[in-house]
């Protein structure tokens, strides 16, 4: 589309949301999304008015301290930083079980304080209509690495950075014990390593542990 001699690329513009519906892949005991109309036209109303039942952890969504840890930082005190600007997508879709200190060796993580990480999740396991219990997740080794390069925000392509079933939730309480926020559930397929302008926008609720959001990636070009 042009106007005023200005040209907009949507091509860069990448939306890596996952749709959060009551089809959405949900962790195991959760209740699953439900949408349904308040009011409707056919039933009368001057409107169709919708509402939704869903945890903040369905979909896409972001983690923050508060999570895990009572004395943490809720979401309304994480500064925006945390969920917008430069940000690299790892290529680790060669892993077989997890994100471990041996997959970052090679990686500039100093140089970047938004990391994402693309795995199997997005390229196989999202493909799958039921929640997959050998999902990628993110290894202690990695947390530990990520939190000693003072990455502000880590983000993985499902439900959770832990493993399941795990005990002690090691790579929740390492990263947000540390004040590094996760941002889980973003869908990577399609997206080739290197860097991007990361901007996640999380619901702006107050005083929770967490909120979805809509995640989109800008190449560099993109322009408006």
């Amino acid at each position: 589309m042009k106007g005023g001699g200005m040209e907009t690329n949507s091509d860069n513009l990448i939306d890596i949301s996952t749709p959060l519906s009551k089809d959405t892949i949900i962790y195991p005991g959760d209740p699953a999304p439900e949408y349904g109309l308040l009011f409707s036209l056919a039933g009368g109303g001057i409107a169709n008015v919708g509402a939704m039942k869903h945890g903040l952890h369905h979909g896409t969504h972001v983690d923050v301290p508060y999570h895990f840890n009572d004395n943490g930082r809720k979401l309304h005190e994480m500064p925006l930083e945390f969920w917008v600007g430069p940000a690299l997508v790892v290529d680790a879709t060669h892993e077989d079980a997890c994100i471990s200190a041996d997959t970052l060796q090679d990686i500039p993580l100093d140089r970047y304080r938004r990391i994402l990480f693309k795995t199997k999740n997005s390229t196989q396991y999202y493909k799958k209509t039921e929640f997959y219990e050998q999902f990628i997740y993110l290894h202690q080794s990695a947390c530990d690495l990520l939190v000693k390069n003072k990455v502000l925000t880590v983000g993985l392509d499902y439900i959770t950075v832990d493993p399941f079933g795990c005990d002690g939730f090691p790579a929740h309480n390492t990263l947000l014990s540390n004040e590094v926020c996760i941002i889980e559930c973003i869908d990577l397929d399609g997206v080739e390593a290197g860097e991007y302008f990361l901007i996640c926008l999380p619901l702006k609720l107050i005083g929770t542990d967490g909120a979805n959001a809509r995640a989109l990636l800008l190449r560099k070009g993109f322009c408006f």
